[in-house]
């Protein structure tokens, strides 16, 4: 009895703090064959989209076959980093990283579909540490564009809804 008093206590305490397990965004049907573009094909957030594309079944249709099925762009994308707190002796104490990406989804015969996503986070700036400091923030965009994936992929149901 206990146990299942337990149980209950930790399912109303976890759920009224907002906790929620995290999924991999989920494809709509009609995106599971499509061509993905990019003007760099090898960078982190094309590596990231592939990998979630992959993960959901999606196949990517080769250069002979893109004008069949819907398209996926990457137009732009941009990491700025502007300061936002300093130290008392003018040196950047604190950075917000901003990751700003336009995309569009392109389905033969209908309009374009553009999409937006844009990520924030900041950073603290450490004199002190500058090796610390330089994998912290590696780490963090890493991160940023994982959710700028995530995010893409997302937005997908929301460009299958509209038509």
């Amino acid at each position: 009895m206990k146990k299942y008093l337990a149980l209950i206590l930790l399912t109303i305490l976890l759920s009224g703090c907002g906790f929620h397990l995290q999924y991999e965004p989920e494809v709509p049907a009609r995106f599971k064959t499509l061509s993905y573009e990019s003007g760099d094909p090898y960078g982190r957030l094309s590596r990231d989209i592939k990998e979630l594309l992959r993960d959901n079944g999606v196949t990517l249709a080769d250069a002979n076959n893109k004008a069949k099925y819907p398209s996926l762009r990457i137009v732009s994308d941009s990491l700025d980093r502007s300061t936002i707190s300093i130290y008392q002796d003018g040196k950047a104490a604190e950075y917000q990283l901003v990751l700003a990406i336009q995309a569009q989804v392109v389905i033969a015969g209908e309009q374009i579909h553009p999409i937006t996503v844009r990520i924030f986070r900041t950073f603290f700036d450490n004199p002190a540490a500058a090796l610390a400091k330089t994998v912290e923030q590696n780490l963090i965009e890493d991160e940023m564009y994982k959710q700028a994936a995530k995010d893409i992929i997302r937005k997908l149901k929301v460009v299958d809804a509209a038509n």
